[in-house]
C-alpha cells in the first residue's frame, strides 16, 4: 500500500470532491482517480460513492479515514522534525504574515540576504492563520494570542497606525485636520469581505451611516489610492510617515495599535536556519521600533490649526530648559 494513495484518499475525503482535492494537491483529476482505484484494488473494497454532487465515503471509507489521518499526522511530524536532524544552517524557511508586516519586512530582506547568503526565504502574505502543526508555514507573525497554546510565542513589538491623507487632499479639505474629517472627507478602506478587520470596525464606527468612497481588497492598492488623493485612510505609521506625499493627521490611534508576535512550532525553534530567521526578525523590529510606533513625527504637525497655534504659544511661554 502506497502512502501517495492514502494521501489522495484523505484529500478527497476532506474536500468532498475530486475537483477540490485536485486543486488542494496540485494534481490532475485523472491522477487522483488512478490513485483511488489502486487503493481500492489493494483493499478489495469501494471507499467512495460517486454522486453528482461529489464523493461520499462508504462504510469502509469511514473506517479507513481515522487511520489515514493518523498516518498523515505522523508524516507531518516527521517532515517537521527532519529539519532538526542535521546541523545545516542554510535552506528554505517559509514565513507567513499579514499585509502590514509583509510590507515592513519585504524591503529589508536585502540585508538578510547579504548576511545569510545560504538562507532562502519564502515570504507569504495571508489573512488566514496557517497551521504550523502541518507545516503550512515554519513561522507566522501576527497580533493577538495564538489559537493553539503549545506554539512558542516570541514578542516583537508594537505597530502603530494613524490617519493619513495626500497633501493635495488635505489642502483642499481643511476639515481633514479636525474631528469633522469622518463625515466631511472621502475615505479609502478595505472592501466588504474584510470588514471584520479591527481597523475597518474602527473606521465604520466613526463614519456612521456613511461608507468609504474607495474600497480595495489589498492594502497596497489602498496605499496607492490614498497617495493619489482619493481619500483619507488608516495606515501603519512606518508606511505613512516615510511617504513624502502623505500627511499624518492624527497621533497614533490607541485602538489601532497592536502588539505583534512571532509563532513557531516547538519542534522548529532550535533548527539553525529557523533560529537565524527568528533572530533577524527580532533585530529588524527592534531597530525600527521608533518608526513602527509612530515616534518619528512632530506631534504638533498633525494637530488642528487652532491646537497648533495654542501649542506654539505655549512653547513660546515655556522655560527653555523644559
Amino acid at each position: 500500500m502506497q502512502w501517495d494513495d492514502l494521501r489522495v484518499f484523505l484529500a478527497v475525503a476532506q474536500a468532498g470532491s475530486l475537483r477540490r482535492a485536485a486543486r488542494a494537491l496540485g494534481l490532475g483529476q485523472p491522477t487522483l482517480i488512478r490513485h483511488l482505484r489502486e487503493l481500492e484494488r489493494n483493499l478489495g473494497t469501494r471507499l467512495f460513492e460517486r454522486r453528482p454532487d461529489g464523493h461520499r465515503l462508504t462504510r469502509w471509507g469511514q473506517d479507513l479515514l481515522p487511520m489515514a489521518q493518523r498516518m498523515a499526522d505522523a508524516a507531518t511530524t516527521i517532515d517537521r522534525r527532519r529539519m532538526a536532524f542535521g546541523d545545516d544552517a542554510g535552506g528554505l524557511v517559509r514565513m507567513a504574515t499579514g499585509e502590514w508586516v509583509a510590507r515592513f519586512l519585504a524591503p529589508r530582506l536585502g540585508s538578510l540576504n547579504r548576511a545569510h547568503r545560504d538562507l532562502a526565504i519564502e515570504l507569504v502574505e495571508t489573512h488566514i492563520d496557517p497551521d504550523l502543526d502541518r507545516r503550512e508555514a515554519d513561522l507566522f507573525i501576527r497580533h493577538g494570542l495564538p489559537a493553539r497554546g503549545h506554539l512558542v510565542r516570541i514578542g516583537l513589538g508594537t505597530i502603530a497606525a494613524a490617519i493619513y491623507g495626500a497633501a493635495s487632499l488635505v489642502e483642499a479639505h481643511p476639515a481633514a485636520r479636525t474631528d469633522a474629517r469622518w463625515r466631511a472627507c472621502p475615505w479609502v478602506a478595505y472592501d466588504a469581505p474584510h470588514e471584520y478587520f479591527r481597523s475597518m470596525a474602527f473606521l465604520l464606527a466613526h463614519l456612521g451611516d456613511l461608507r468609504p468612497r474607495i474600497r480595495a481588497n489589498r492594502f497596497s492598492l489602498q496605499v496607492e489610492a490614498i497617495r493619489a488623493g482619493a481619500g483619507l485612510g488608516i495606515l501603519p505609521c512606518f508606511v505613512g510617515d516615510a511617504d513624502q506625499a502623505l500627511v499624518r493627521l492624527t497621533a497614533p490611534v490607541a485602538e489601532l495599535g497592536a502588539d505583534y508576535c512571532l509563532l513557531v512550532h516547538p519542534d522548529l525553534r532550535t533548527v539553525p536556519r529557523v533560529r537565524r530567521l527568528i533572530d533577524w526578525v527580532r533585530m529588524v523590529f527592534k531597530e525600527a521600533r521608533p518608526a513602527l510606533q509612530g515616534l518619528l513625527q512632530d506631534r504638533v504637525s498633525f494637530a488642528s490649526p487652532s491646537r497648533r497655534r495654542s501649542s506654539a504659544a505655549g512653547a513660546a511661554r515655556a522655560p527653555r530648559d523644559r
